[in-house]
C-alpha cells in the first residue's frame, strides 16, 4: 500500500477514541515502516537499507508493543499498533519489492504473489481495491472530530498524488509522479 493509504487506514482503525495528540502517534506509526524507504531512495541501499529492515520488522514492533502495554504507555501502544497494522497490509501486497518483515530472525523478504501496484502481479486490481479502501477510511475520518477531518483532507491530497503514480505504473507503464 502507499504510505498515505497506510496512514488513513491506521487513523481510521485506531483513532476512534483518540485523545488530543494521539493522532500524531498513530500517523507516526503508520509512517515509520516507509520512512527509510524515502531515505533509501535518495541515499542508496547501505545504512538506509538496514534501517528499512529494522523499521519494517514485526519482531521489533511486537517487542515495543508488549513493552508499552506492560508499562502502560498508551501512545507508544498506538505507535506500535499502527506500525504493525502497516506491516500486516504490506505483507500480502509486495511482490518484487518485499521487505524483511521478520528481521532480525531472518533477513529474507517474504514475496507475495500479488502487488498493490505491479501489473505483472495483479496490481491493477489490488491498486484499485486499495483506492476503495482508502476512500472508505477517508470517509470514516471525515465523519469524526475536526482534527480527523483535517487529516482526511491532507491524507486525501497526498493519496491522490500516490494514486496518479499508481495509474501511471499499472495502466500506462510509465512513472507518473512529482518526484
Amino acid at each position: 500500500m502507499n504510505t498515505p493509504a497506510h496512514m488513513a487506514l491506521s487513523l481510521a482503525a485506531l483513532g476512534r477514541r483518540a485523545r488530543k495528540g494521539d493522532i500524531w502517534w498513530i500517523l507516526g506509526g503508520a509512517l515509520l515502516p516507509d520512512l527509510f524507504l524515502y531515505a533509501e531512495h535518495f541515499l542508496g541501499r547501505g545504512t538506509a537499507g538496514l534501517l528499512v529492515d529494522v523499521f519494517n520488522s514485526v519482531p521489533v514492533y511486537a517487542v515495543l508493543l508488549i513493552g508499552a502495554l506492560a508499562t502502560n504507555r498508551r501512545r507508544v501502544v498506538l505507535l506500535a499498533a499502527s506500525a504493525l497494522l502497516h506491516i500486516a497490509f504490506d505483507l500480502p501486497f509486495h511482490a518484487g519489492d518485499a521487505h524483511a518483515h521478520f528481521w532480525p530472525i531472518t533477513s529474507q523478504p517474504w514475496q507475495s504473489p500479488v502487488s498493490f501496484w505491479d501489473a505483472d502481479h495483479h496490481g491493477r486490481l489490488f491498486g484499485l481495491l486499495e483506492a476503495v479502501l482508502t476512500a472508505v477510511c477517508l470517509w470514516v475520518l471525515w465523519s469524526r472530530k475536526k482534527a480527523q477531518r483535517v487529516a482526511a483532507v491532507v491524507l486525501g491530497i497526498l493519496y491522490l498524488n500516490a494514486f496518479v503514480h499508481f495509474v501511471g505504473h499499472a495502466f500506462a507503464g510509465s512513472h507518473w509522479a512529482l518526484w
